[in-house]
């Protein structure tokens, strides 16, 4: 059963939206697209990660042709220069999470 999110992981949702896509503003410079939160799945499996382990993707960056949904972490990672995980290092530094 899906637990309820807190008010405190909802607002760092928010924050994660807030920045919009990190791939399209760290790799290609583009800071205005709007983003949908993606989990970052970390050493198990396919489960849904903590709500602060999250990253904003565009939609074609999330679910789209060159999304991570549509190709997986690693060919995701060989188009576009950067894993998930360095990506997530990228947004906790522009919110101040250490």
């Amino acid at each position: 059963m899906k637990r309820t999110s807190t008010a405190s992981e909802k607002r760092h949702l928010a924050s994660v939206a807030a920045l919009g896509c990190i791939l399209c503003s760290h790799a290609y410079g583009n800071h205005e697209v709007p983003a949908e939160v993606h989990h970052v799945r970390v050493n198990h499996g396919w489960g849904r990660s903590s709500h602060l382990m999250t990253i904003g993707l565009c939609p074609e960056h999330h679910r789209g042709n060159s999304g991570v949904h549509n190709h997986g972490r690693e060919q995701f990672e060989a188009i576009h220069g950067f894993s998930e995980i360095e990506l997530l290092a990228v947004v906790q530094a522009k919110l101040g999470i250490e």
